[in-house]
C-alpha cells in the first residue's frame, strides 16, 4: 500500500513537472510571436530555437517557426517552402489533432502549388492534388471548417481539370457551404458563378435580403474596384470601417489599386501615385493602430511610390524608416497574409483567395 501511495505520488510530481514545461514553453512561444510582431524576428526565431532545444516535441514552437520563415520569405529572405513546411510537418505529426496547424499546412501546401502553377512547373498538378487532399484532412478534424471548404470550391472550381479542377466536387461543397452558412455560401456560388455576372450587383443583391454587415460591404468594396470604381468601393469601405474599424486593413486595397493602374499604364503616374500615398497615410494613421508589420509594409510601399517618382533621397528615407521598424517587413505586392498575425493559441480560420488580387 505504501509503494502504491509512493508511485501516486511520484506520478503526480511528474504530471505537475510536465504541465508547469508546457505552460513555460507555450509562454516562450508567446513571446517570440510578440517579439516577432514587434519587428524583432531574429530574436524571436532565437526564442524558439531554445524552446525546441529543450523540447524537441513542442508542436506550438514548430507552428510559430513556420510562420516566422513564411514571413522571412515575403521579406525577402533566402527561405525555401520546404523550409517553412518542415516545421510545420513537424507541428502537425506532434499535435495531429490541433486543427490551426493542419490548416496552415493546407495553407502552405497551396502557396507552394500557386508558385507551381505561376511558373508552369510539371509538379503542379501533383501539389494541386496534394493541397486538396490537406484541406480535406482540415474538414476530417473539423466538418465544418468554412474556410477550408471555400478553399476547395476554388480550387476545384477555378482550376481546369488537366491539373485538379472538378466542377462536380466545387459545387458539392459549395452546396454544404450554402446550408452552413449564407454568408460563405454566397462566396462560394460567385465563385462558381458564370463570367458576365456582374459581382456588384450579386453583392449588392445579397445585400437587399441581410442585415448589413461589415463583411458584405468589404465585398462589395472588392468588387467595385474589379469594376474599375474605386469611388463607390470608398463608399462601401468606409461604411464597412463604420461597422467593424478593423476593417481600416482595406484602405490598402484601395492603396494598392491605384498602383496597379500605373502597373498597367505608366503615364498614369501624376493622377494615381498621390492617390495612393493619400491611402496608405490614411491607413497608417488610422484607428486601431496597424501591427508593426503591416505598418512598415505600408511605408515600405510609399518608399517605392517616392522612388518611382523620381524623389530617390525621399524614398530612401522611407525605405530606412520600414526598415528600422522591421527589417522582414513583406516586400511583395500583395497585402501580408492575416495567417501571419493571430496569436499562436488562437484558432486561425482567414480566408484569403490565391486567384485574386484583392
Amino acid at each position: 500500500m505504501k509503494k502504491l501511495i509512493f508511485l501516486l505520488i511520484i506520478f503526480m510530481l511528474q504530471s505537475e513537472f510536465c504541465m508547469n514545461k508546457n505552460g513555460s514553453a507555450d509562454k516562450e512561444v508567446q513571446n517570440a510571436f510578440e517579439t516577432r510582431m514587434s519587428g524583432q524576428v531574429d530574436q524571436a526565431k532565437t526564442i524558439l530555437d531554445n524552446v525546441l532545444k529543450r523540447d524537441s516535441t513542442n508542436a506550438m514552437a514548430y507552428y510559430e517557426l513556420a510562420r516566422i520563415k513564411m514571413y522571412m520569405l515575403t521579406g525577402g529572405s533566402d527561405v525555401s517552402i520546404e523550409n517553412i513546411l518542415s516545421p510545420i510537418n513537424k507541428a502537425v505529426g506532434f499535435s495531429p489533432r490541433n486543427v490551426t496547424y493542419a490548416y496552415f499546412k493546407a495553407i502552405t501546401t497551396f502557396f507552394r502549388a500557386y508558385m507551381a502553377l505561376e511558373s508552369e512547373s510539371e509538379k503542379t498538378k501533383d501539389y494541386i492534388s496534394e493541397t486538396c487532399q490537406e484541406f480535406e484532412k482540415v474538414l476530417k478534424l473539423n466538418p465544418d471548417h468554412k474556410e477550408a471548404m471555400l478553399y476547395l470550391v476554388e480550387i476545384y472550381g477555378m482550376l481546369p481539370k488537366d491539373i485538379g479542377g472538378d466542377s462536380i466536387k466545387a459545387a458539392m461543397y459549395a452546396g454544404k457551404l450554402e446550408k452552413m452558412n449564407a454568408y460563405y455560401g454566397a462566396k462560394a456560388r460567385l465563385v462558381l458563378s458564370s463570367e458576365d455576372t456582374d459581382p456588384v450587383k450579386y453583392w449588392q443583391d445579397y445585400l437587399a435580403g441581410h442585415k448589413k454587415d461589415a463583411d458584405i460591404l468589404a465585398e462589395l468594396d472588392k468588387a467595385c474596384l474589379y469594376k474599375d470604381d474605386p469611388d463607390q468601393a470608398e463608399k462601401y469601405m468606409n461604411e464597412a470601417i463604420a461597422l467593424d474599424p478593423s476593417k481600416n486593413i482595406l484602405l490598402l486595397d484601395l492603396a494598392r489599386y491605384h498602383m496597379m493602374k500605373v502597373m498597367g499604364n505608366k503615364d498614369l503616374a501624376a493622377v494615381e501615385l498621390p492617390l495612393s500615398t493619400q491611402y496608405f497615410e490614411k491607413y497608417i494613421s488610422s484607428t486601431p493602430a496597424p501591427v508593426v508589420p503591416l505598418h512598415a509594409y505600408a511605408i515600405g510601399c510609399l518608399a517605392r511610390i517616392k522612388m518611382f517618382s523620381g524623389n530617390k533621397a525621399e524614398g530612401e528615407k522611407l525605405m530606412e524608416q520600414a526598415q528600422s521598424l522591421d527589417p522582414y517587413f513583406s516586400r511583395a505586392f500583395g497585402v501580408p497574409s492575416p495567417f501571419l498575425f493571430d496569436p499562436p493559441d488562437k484558432a486561425n480560420n482567414h480566408f484569403v483567395s490565391f486567384f485574386r488580387p484583392f
